[in-house]
């Protein structure tokens, strides 16, 4: 498994358990109620984060997507 294949992984898995600790939360009424397509929009927010992240750790700003970070680069 490649690196990148490795972090899409880690990624996933991560904005999955994210999501559903946000679904049961949902469900004992702890948090606001979402929709799918929220959920979903959660979950890539969580994903991107997780990879940015990453590529802010290991110092490689090629793939970042914050244009400050660009800037100051």
């Amino acid at each position: 498994m490649t690196p990148s294949e490795q972090l899409h992984l880690d990624a996933a898995r991560y904005a999955t358990n994210r999501k559903n600790a946000y679904v049961e939360a949902m469900k004992k009424g702890d948090v606001p109620h979402m929709s799918d397509e929220d959920l979903n929009g959660r979950w890539l927010a969580h994903y991107e984060g997780y990879r940015e992240g990453y590529w802010v750790a290991i110092g490689d700003t090629k793939f970042t997507t914050d244009p400050l970070k660009e800037k100051n680069t």
